[in-house]
């Protein structure tokens, strides 16, 4: 079951990366710009479609978390000991990381002026 758990786990990273990447052209496509109204026109059909592909990947990402919990209750994951973990993170790590994924929500979110 260790396997199927790290397959879950991997296609939670996958979709979190896709719904990541869909937000950010959706961030990019929001900018007017001064563009014809053609161009906005479908722009806006593609920013419907990213959104309608958010919702889509929330909702698998919501059926994936619900299988890794019933495996994590019913005793099917493997527990990992950090000491022993080579992917385990230590607290400055942690704050590192923290701060480069908020610059990038940061630079992501901030609009051009």
């Amino acid at each position: 079951m260790a396997l199927n758990s790290s397959r879950l786990l991997s296609d939670l990273d996958n979709k979190i990366e896709l719904l990541l990447s869909k937000f950010q052209e959706i961030c990019q496509l929001a900018q007017v710009d001064d563009r014809e109204y053609e161009t906005q026109s479908v722009e806006s059909l593609q920013i419907e479609s990213n959104a309608s592909t958010i919702i889509r990947i929330a909702e698998e990402l919501l059926g994936v978390t619900r299988l890794l919990k019933e495996e994590w209750i019913l005793g099917q994951t493997k527990v990992v000991d950090p000491e022993n973990d080579a992917n385990h993170l230590s607290a400055k790590q942690l704050v590192d990381l923290y701060s480069k994924v908020n610059t990038l929500l940061d630079d992501v979110t901030s609009v051009k002026k």
